[in-house]
């Protein structure tokens, strides 16, 4: 008998459902067209008005309109991955991403869940289809800042001339100094952290040989700082940082570094450091 109500006559008539006030009947629809709805032009402009940018690296924060929006664990990940991808996804990849030990069906209900709670508390940042998902048009994510200019940094490195002026300001107010959500372990997430430490490690160590040769010692030694610090082991961070103290005139300072850097290593691994970066500073 669902679905239907009886007549005093007997026969059955259509049940109808409980009249809804104007605001029941927005918000029901709000909820029955997030997940499925195309964006058009009209909706796309309408939602960038809100200004919306999406903080990765060093930990997660999202700023609406300049003011800290708090989303929930999920919704967290959610524009986490969105934004690591880089491009629009197909729901599934995402839904199985982010709860890759449930069945399809709970994964496609929990996404659909999240995209519920994303949409009240923080409307207008993700574009859903009823097969894809992107990052709202006009976010702005630090992720594709610094890892545009970590490329930048590394194709002109290979050019004949180097970096000009404009791009080394543009690196030195980036933020090449934190790791990709350093905080988070998540399984989805390890290959994204791998591939951008490397790529942040390697622009810093070229950064670094651009200053240095462009006369700016004190932030060429800074940027070798930073790729050694994040990683004790690496060989050429500790020469680029040896080389830009060299530069600077400081060959006291780099005679330090490397008397360290040998230490750690010897400690650690139980090696020597390769002896091309000895002789650096046997020619000094």
């Amino acid at each position: 008998m669902f679905g239907f109500a009886t007549a005093a006559s007997g026969a059955p008539t259509p049940y109808r459902q409980p009249a809804r006030s104007p605001e029941t009947r927005q918000q029901y629809a709000d909820v029955v067209a997030l997940p499925t709805r195309t964006m058009s032009a009209p909706a796309i402009q309408g939602e960038k008005h809100r200004s919306a940018e999406l903080h990765l690296l060093g930990g997660f924060r999202l700023l609406i309109c300049g003011e800290l929006a708090h989303i929930g664990r999920m919704g967290e990940r959610l524009l986490a991955v969105l934004a690591c991808r880089g491009r629009p996804a197909a729901r599934s990849k995402i839904a199985h991403a982010l709860w890759p030990d449930g069945t399809s069906d709970r994964a496609h209900a929990n996404l659909r869940n999240v995209l519920y709670r994303l949409y009240r508390r923080a409307p207008g940042t993700v574009h859903a289809t009823t097969a894809y998902l992107q990052l709202s048009v006009g976010m702005r994510v630090d992720l594709e800042h610094s890892t545009l200019l970590a490329r930048q940094i590394l194709s002109c490195e290979a050019a004949a001339g180097g970096p000009d002026g404009t791009l080394l300001a543009d690196a030195l107010g980036a933020n090449l100094y934190d790791d990709l959500l350093p905080d988070w372990d998540d399984e989805w997430l390890g290959d994204y952290q791998y591939r951008y430490r490397q790529l942040r490690l390697t622009a810093l160590e070229a950064l670094s040989a651009r200053l240095a040769a462009a006369g700016q010692h004190g932030a060429a030694v800074q940027a070798a700082l930073a790729a050694v610090q994040a990683d004790m082991l690496r060989d050429s961070a500790h020469e680029t940082l040896i080389r830009a103290c060299l530069a600077q005139g400081n060959w006291h300072e780099a005679l330090t570094h490397y008397t360290t850097y040998r230490r750690i290593l010897r400690d650690e691994l139980g090696l020597e450091p390769p002896a091309a970066i000895g002789r650096l500073l046997s020619t000094a």
